[in-house]
């Protein structure tokens, strides 16, 4: 079995989940309707442990308690020094009863064991109120090209030659997968979705300039 080095992105994980729940400022709440069902956001920053950023959570109006929330999501994270960071940003959009989650991950500076990638969710509010989840499509490099020759992704961009390099390739592809939790997307399908991406994120920020 081939060795993967991933245990930088696995911390970037646990941060993440962390920071989210500990020490938080900032809030801000606001009250939409979705399929004839009332849901509080509440946009939370933080700025812990060398992250920075915020959060959002979708939570059931009539109940409104933090331990209810249906759905949490990044909006913004940087972890790191004043140089090299490790980025993730995200952003959402409404359509009648369906919501789409746009993630980017991007690395400044000198980060070789950061992610760089995109994710799209399409969730629908069902009758109950309920989050239900329609598709989720991601592609992920966990890490630089060359940081870690070990690991099957390199063969995202090498052509594969045995069966212990699809096997690789294979590993790698689950591991994706299961940690950040959607269905792997190559080569053109991996453009086209980091640039539908790039463009939601585009959309929000021209939305903010003109308010």
């Amino acid at each position: 079995m081939m060795f993967f080095n991933y245990e930088g992105i696995k911390m970037k994980i646990l941060l993440i989940l962390l920071v989210t729940v500990v020490h938080l400022f900032s809030k801000s709440v606001e009250n939409i309707i979705i399929n004839n069902h009332q849901f509080a956001l509440l946009k939370e920053s933080y700025d812990e442990y060398g992250s920075k950023g915020e959060t959002i959570s979708f939570y059931s109006k009539e109940k409104d308690r933090k331990e209810d929330a249906i759905f949490a999501f990044v909006l913004h994270d940087s972890t790191g020094g004043c140089n090299d960071k490790s980025i993730e940003k995200g952003t959402y959009e409404i359509n009648g009863t369906t919501l789409t989650f746009y993630t980017l991950w991007k690395r400044q500076g000198s980060v070789d064991d950061a992610p760089f990638g995109g994710k799209i969710q399409h969730y629908e509010v069902v009758e109950d109120g309920s989050f239900n989840l329609l598709s989720s499509s991601l592609y992920v490099e966990t890490h630089t090209k060359d940081y870690d020759n070990n690991s099957g992704m390199r063969f995202l961009f090498e052509k594969i030659k045995t069966k212990e390099d699809k096997k690789a390739l294979d590993e790698y592809v689950a591991f994706v997968e299961k940690n950040f939790h959607g269905k792997f997307v190559f080569e053109d399908k991996a453009d086209a979705l980091i640039k539908e991406v790039r463009k939601a994120l585009r959309r929000r920020m021209k939305a903010r300039w003109k308010r």
